[in-house]
């Protein structure tokens, strides 16, 4: 299938990046679910959804990318890369390009997204826009009930939204720190150091890491690199372990829950940050 611009309407001018509208994605993955009726998330079936759409959903080889939308005119095509075998990963990516399919009509036509795409909660209007859509899609905040919010961070509550709504362990991390009434950050490293990190921005708006930040022997992660304990629980560790650029806050209370997230050493650390 061509790409096209969408069948007799100008182009609109690209979107600027920080213009992203996450008000308008949300809304439109919720009206998407009501418009099928779902209100369990059982009933969540992602490629029915996009089938219903006109779109068909493909797998094929994607060297650089781990999803591809191609529309033209009402009927669209969205290849996923034969690289992913997570099936909650492939979920997202498929959310990820619905929603460019919902909110970026008159933008280009063709959206290839890599790894870093489907991580951008921050900066790129579009595909912060995608992702905010997918993950409302995918974990409605209503299904999620407050009991889960409010309560203390515990490894149980994303292993909960990861079970529950069929999603990845990253993306039940990313989806927990931005719905839970608590000051916590979940960062994803290497094992030596910080590749990326996602926060609470209504709860944690002061907390940050340093690109590329190198982990300190003083927190959990660097005591599971060592020596390979993993017990799923928050411990007390050093402010400075992980914020020693945060010099006003130290001495604050910080708790440390580490796991790994794949066979290739990637780590999870949520931390949560109680007094703040």
């Amino acid at each position: 299938m061509r790409s096209s611009p969408s069948c007799g309407h100008s182009r609109r001018a690209e979107m600027r990046e920080g213009d992203a509208n996450l008000i308008t994605a949300e809304a439109s993955a919720n009206r998407l679910l009501e418009s099928y009726g779902i209100c369990r998330p059982a009933d969540i079936r992602i490629e029915d959804i996009a089938w219903d759409l006109g779109i068909e959903i493909e797998v094929d080889r994607l060297p650089k990318a781990r999803g591809h939308l191609v529309r033209k005119c009402n009927t669209g095509i969205i290849t996923i890369s034969d690289a992913i075998s997570d099936e909650g990963e492939r979920r997202f990516v498929i959310a990820h390009e619905l929603g460019h399919w919902q909110l970026h009509r008159y933008h280009s036509q063709f959206f290839f997204c890599d790894e870093e795409n489907l991580r951008e909660y921050r900066n790129s209007g579009p595909e912060l826009e995608a992702n905010t859509f997918a993950s409302e899609l995918l974990v409605p905040t209503r299904m999620v009930p407050r009991a889960k919010r409010v309560a203390d961070p515990s490894w149980e509550t994303i292993a909960w939204l990861k079970s529950e709504f069929s999603v990845s362990q990253t993306s039940a991390a990313v989806r927990y720190a931005g719905l839970c009434e608590h000051a916590v950050l979940v960062a994803f490293s290497n094992g030596r150091q910080v590749m990326w990190w996602r926060r609470n921005d209504r709860k944690a708006d002061m907390l940050w890491l340093e690109s590329r930040q190198q982990i300190d022997e003083e927190s959990q992660l660097s005591d599971i690199v060592n020596n390979g304990a993993v017990d799923g629980e928050l411990v007390p560790v050093s402010w400075h372990a992980w914020f020693p650029h945060l010099e006003r806050y130290d001495g604050a209370e910080l708790f440390e829950l580490s796991v790994p997230v794949d066979d290739n050493g990637t780590m999870m650390s949520l931390l949560w940050a109680p007094g703040l």
